[in-house]
């Protein structure tokens, strides 16, 4: 609990930090920040019975306060609608939403904040729970049915917003099966609002126009449903609406297709905003058959609303500054296609001036001397040529990393224990030797599954590599959660046949160091991300309080994109942990079981996940591993449980080893410091 309390306060303290940054607005009205302070003052003390509506709606008050401050600094939003805005959200956020549900021929009633999705607020009824719940339901998804004027049971997405069903209203639910298209499960990542003037609704009927009749991935719903309703965020472009909506088959966006008003005959291109939309019934049309290129999107909208969409060449740019992997075996192969670019050509879209621009360049160059000020004092810098010779070394720190020879050479010989783990033949995740005929991974990667056809590749360097496959016996043990002392862990430890073969590679347990690593000291991760070969990526540790402030930097650059990461968050249950090595690499899925190495190649942790969302691609706010020693204890108390004695020995060898290190080491430290002080007498 206090660390939910933790949670809720930096919020708070941080949409404070918000408000005080408003007061460097240029020609802002005293008013105006008088409202915003009185809005701050009046939300963070909320009190509201339930803690998890009091922390929603933080996070959201806190969403629009950004949201508000980069429309002020851009000039986009009129004042006088900010504030309306505000109060409009205030009055709706104690409004309460109530519709009703016809399952099996029954209606039921349904009350429910307004802010939430339909699929959430159905989940409040122990009927539709108990419905859903039953065997013949268990693998079919649900369809719900609205019926609005002209229009006779539409389809909606189980994430429709509540506050979008008029009070009162009759929806019907149904169950279809499941056939593995995208139906009506799909989450369109919008953020969570009561306010139903920022949202669209239309309709499209479910056959589209001569050259493209079959609209619905989904055979089961094109069985069931004549029309869909789609809704989307007014400052949306009709395109991204729809792909995000995830009901349509790819041709609809391959071809040039508009939407083609009924009654009207009207045509509405993909590139128009959705807005004069507003529950409209639609056709598919193609206005020709010409295929249009992947980076078609909506480029005037990106420049405001949506999330910037990087190309290839963009993602290597920002690999670059993330650590870029590197491939184990040396590969010098390039690429025989061309990287195709979604940015832009000159012809579609031109750069915008942001207003006031130079009016900000002022307010920057103003800060620019008390920054410089502030970095001398806490360096203990004298003058402007200190000044460089800081940055540089703090760029040469950054561009080391692993650059010598003698750290490569030993990551590569300890990168021979290092595994892919796969079950029937697919990729799952990574594994190395820890010691002995056991392999270390991750919980997450095993799953709920048995040992039976779990093998660990060795070797997996090139595709046309020879590898060693080794079949599992056994999970010996395994733990995801939170032990008794408050350790996260995630490991599973696997145990294969004894193989004389297997002697051969590094045994990871005996280049064990029990160490917490400095904030922004060396690290180096081996494995296998996203299933493919073996690669390596060092970066840097970021350590302690340093992490608030790297996941502050990364939502400035990303706020675009902050209601996804809220959402992530909130579900996922984001937090930071007292056993967590924290970085940013840029290994994502297939990597989970990874061993992390410090500085002077020894192991200190497993690489376990990520702070990840996804829009448009997959991003993370940053990743981390968890601490070899909270693990090694609970495998040893398992161990002992399990009466594996074998283990048992080989973890207290461990221990002697290290201890006895330690004494020689300090014994040699005495016999030093003796010599000096007879030396010094």
């Amino acid at each position: 609990m206090s660390t939910r309390k933790n949670r809720v306060l930096k919020k708070c303290n941080r949409s404070m930090k918000i408000s005080s940054r408003l007061d460097m607005l240029p020609e802002m009205p005293s008013s105006m920040h008088s409202l915003i302070s009185s809005r701050i003052a009046t939300l963070m003390p909320l009190n509201c019975t339930d803690h998890s509506v009091r922390i929603r709606r933080i996070s959201d008050n806190f969403w629009i306060l950004e949201r508000m401050e980069n429309s002020l600094w851009m000039d986009k939003v009129p004042k006088k609608e900010v504030a309306d805005e505000f109060s409009k959200d205030q009055q709706q956020d104690k409004e309460e939403k109530a519709f009703k549900y016809r399952l099996n021929s029954l209606t039921y009633s349904v009350h429910c904040d307004p802010s939430m999705t339909v699929l959430d607020a159905l989940n409040t009824s122990r009927v539709f729970k108990q419905e859903k719940e039953k065997p013949k339901n268990k693998d079919k998804q649900v369809l719900i049915l609205t019926s609005k004027q002209q229009i006779s049971r539409a389809a909606v997405k189980t994430d429709f917003p509540c506050c979008l069903i008029d009070n009162d209203e009759i929806i019907d639910v149904n169950f279809i099966q499941n056939d593995g298209s995208a139906s009506t499960n799909q989450n369109t990542n919008l953020p969570p609002s009561s306010r139903p003037d920022m949202f669209v609704i239309f309709y499209i009927k479910k056959r589209g126009g001569d050259k493209i009749q079959l609209l619905l991935k989904s055979e089961a719903l094109r069985k069931r449903v004549e029309y869909v309703c789609v809704y989307a965020h007014k400052e949306e472009r009709l395109k991204t609406a729809l792909r995000r909506d995830g009901r349509f088959n790819n041709n609809m966006f391959q071809k040039h297709c508009a939407l083609s008003e009924f009654g009207t005959e009207s045509r509405h291109e993909m590139s128009q905003p959705v807005k004069h939309l507003d529950q409209k019934i639609f056709n598919v049309i193609v206005l020709s058959n010409t295929k249009q290129p992947d980076s078609q999107e909506d480029f005037t909208l990106s420049v405001k609303t949506e999330p910037e969409v990087a190309s290839d060449a963009d993602e290597a740019d920002d690999a670059d500054t993330r650590q870029t992997p590197v491939n184990t075996e040396h590969e010098t192969k390039e690429k025989k296609s061309p990287v195709k670019s979604t940015r832009p050509s000159p012809s579609w879209s031109a750069p915008e001036k942001i207003p006031d621009s130079g009016e900000i360049l002022k307010l920057l160059r103003e800060q620019y001397a008390g920054l410089l000020q502030q970095l001398k004092q806490r360096e203990k810098l004298r003058d402007n040529a200190e000044v460089k010779k800081f940055f540089r070394a703090e760029y040469d720190k950054s561009v080391q990393s692993f650059s010598e020879v003698k750290k490569v050479r030993e990551i590569m010989r300890l990168c021979d224990s290092v595994c892919q783990i796969r079950r029937e033949g697919s990729a799952r995740g990574t594994g190395f030797l820890l010691f002995d005929r056991f392999i270390l991974t991750n919980a997450h990667v095993i799953g709920e599954c048995h040992a039976s056809g779990f093998t660990a590749v060795f070797g997996y360097e090139d595709l046309d590599q020879n590898t060693k496959h080794v079949p599992i016996k056994d999970i010996t043990c395994f733990f995801k959660g939170e032990d008794d002392k408050g350790n996260h862990l995630d490991y599973a430890l696997l145990e294969f046949n004894s193989d004389d073969d297997m002697v051969k590679y590094p045994q990871l347990l005996s280049h064990y160091r029990h160490k917490t690593p400095d904030n922004r000291s060396e690290i180096c991760i081996v494995g296998h991300p996203d299933s493919q070969v073996k690669k390596m990526d060092p970066c840097f540790v970021i350590g302690g309080d340093n992490r608030f402030e790297a996941a502050d930097e990364h939502v400035s650059k990303n706020i675009s994109v902050y209601h996804v990461m809220k959402q992530e968050s909130l579900k996922q249950k984001w937090d930071f942990h007292k056993n967590q090595i924290s970085y940013n690499s840029c290994f994502f899925h297939g990597s989970s079981g990874s061993p992390v190495f410090d500085a002077d190649c020894k192991l200190i942790g497993i690489h376990t996940g990520g702070y990840v969302y996804t829009e448009n691609k997959t991003k993370s706010v940053m990743e981390y591993a968890y601490a070899m020693q909270p693990i090694l204890d609970n495998i040893k108390a398992k161990a002992r449980v399990k009466g594996r004695q074998d283990i048992i020995n080989i973890l207290e060898g461990k221990i002697r080893s290290d201890v006895s290190s330690t004494a020689e080491q300090q014994n040699h430290t005495d016999v030093e410091m003796g010599s000096g002080e007879d030396s010094f007498e």
